[in-house]
């Protein structure tokens, strides 16, 4: 079994924050302000037909997640306490998800859905790929 992230967008107390579904069918939900998540083996997943009706007008609807090998969550007052560096978007590639913009997942301006990546990270609400 592998984790499913998604950005929440729900009315109510999570609304805008990151949904991790675990193996066992937990799911936990953590503030993009709060924490960094970093995925390992990961892979975009996107059900076109729904994006497609969203980009046409239609309400949204879950229509796009990340499933991967390994999540790792990360709070950002940790980080000021750890050796380690928190993460930073410099120099780094940004995925982006908006079905009323593309119906696809993007990099560069390309279509992605379905790809696989190592190791991905959060920063905010953004998705970035992190080189290895």
């Amino acid at each position: 079994m592998k984790y499913k992230v998604r950005f929440h967008l729900g009315k109510g107390q999570y609304f805008r924050h990151f949904q991790i579904t675990f193996p066992d069918g937990r799911r936990k939900f953590y503030d993009p302000e709060s924490n960094y998540i970093f995925m390992e083996n990961a892979r975009l997943y996107n059900n076109c037909k729904v994006a497609e009706q969203i980009y046409a007008g239609r309400n949204k609807t879950v229509c796009s997640w990340i499933e991967c090998d390994n999540v790792d969550v990360q709070g950002i007052l940790g980080s000021l306490f750890s050796d380690e560096l928190p993460p930073t978007d410099e120099g780094k590639t940004e995925l982006r998800y908006n079905p009323r913009k593309s119906p696809h997942w993007l990099e560069n301006e390309e279509n992605v859905d379905f790809k696989k990546y190592s190791r991905l990270f959060t920063i905010d609400n953004r998705v970035f790929v992190e080189v290895v």
